[in-house]
C-alpha cells in the first residue's frame, strides 16, 4: 500500500483522537485507596505511585507504577512503569512499558513501546513492537509491519541504530545495523540489508536480495541482483 495511504490513515486517526480529547479543563478529581499520592487510584490524579485507573489522562506530571486509561492525552507527563492507553496514548516520556491501542505517540520512550496500529516516537531506546512505526531516532530492536521516516521532507534526518525486522517496508534516513524486510530503503546504510528490494544512496556494508541498489558504487556496480556491497569510504 503506498505511503500516501498510510499518511492519510494516520492523519484521520490522530485528528479523531485529538478532537475527542480536547478537554483542557478536565479537573484533577480522583479517589485514592491509601495516601493522597500512593496506593490504588481511580481518577485523574496528576501525580501518583501505585496502581492507577482512569478514563482519560490530562495534565499529568509523573506516574510511577501501573497506569491504565482509555485515552491518554497528556503531552507533558511522564510515566515510570507500565502505561496502557486502550484507545490511544500521547505522552511526553515513558520509562518502562508503553501500550497504545490505535495510536501510541511519545516524545521519548525508554524501554518497550507497543502499538498495534500506529506508533510515533521522537526517540526510542529499547524495543518497538507493532504495525506502523514512525520514529525520529531509534536505538535498539524493532519488529513491525512498516517502518516509515518521520521526516518525510528531509528523510536524512531520521537515524536508526540497531536491528529492524519489518514485514513489508523499511524506509528511513540513516540506518546503522541490520535491516530485514521485503523492501528496504535508506539514504545511508552502514551494515547488513536483507530483502527482496534494497536501495541506498550511500551504502557501507552488504545488501542481499533480488534487486540491490547502492548509488555510491561505480556506475556498473550500482544495480545488481542477489548481492551488492560497498566496503570502502
Amino acid at each position: 500500500m503506498p505511503r500516501s495511504t498510510f499518511l492519510t490513515l494516520l492523519f484521520v486517526l490522530l485528528f479523531a483522537v485529538r478532537a475527542f480529547a480536547e478537554t483542557d479543563s478536565l479537573p484533577a478529581r480522583y479517589f485514592s485507596l491509601g495516601s493522597k499520592k500512593v496506593g490504588i487510584c481511580f481518577g485523574n490524579s496528576p501525580a501518583y505511585t501505585g496502581f492507577r485507573f482512569n478514563v482519560m489522562n490530562k495534565r499529568i506530571r509523573t506516574l510511577n507504577g501501573f497506569d491504565f486509561t482509555l485515552l491518554d492525552d497528556d503531552e507533558d507527563g511522564k510515566s515510570n512503569g507500565i502505561s496502557v492507553g486502550i484507545i490511544a496514548k500521547t505522552q511526553h516520556q515513558n520509562n518502562g512499558l508503553s501500550i497504545g491501542g490505535i495510536v501510541n505517540a511519545l516524545d521519548r520512550a525508554n524501554g518497550i513501546m507497543v502499538g498495534p496500529v500506529i506508533s510515533r516516537v521522537g526517540r526510542l531506546n529499547g524495543i518497538g513492537i507493532g504495525s506502523v512505526l514512525i520514529p525520529d531516532t531509534l536505538n535498539g530492536l524493532v519488529m513491525n509491519t512498516l517502518l516509515l521516516d518521520k521526516h518525510l521532507a528531509d528523510s536524512a534526518r531520521s537515524v536508526i541504530r540497531g536491528v529492524v525486522v519489518s514485514v513489508f517496508r523499511i524506509d528511513v534516513g540513516k540506518m546503522n545495523g541490520i535491516a530485514i524486510s521485503i523492501y528496504n530503503r535508506a539514504q545511508a546504510h552502514n551494515g547488513l540489508v536483507v530483502g527482496a528490494v534494497n536501495k541506498s544512496s550511500r551504502l557501507k556494508g552488504i545488501q542481499i536480495g533480488l534487486y540491490n541498489v547502492a548509488l555510491n558504487n561505480p556506475r556498473r556496480l550500482r544495480r545488481l541482483p542477489f548481492i551488492n556491497m560497498h566496503l570502502g569510504k
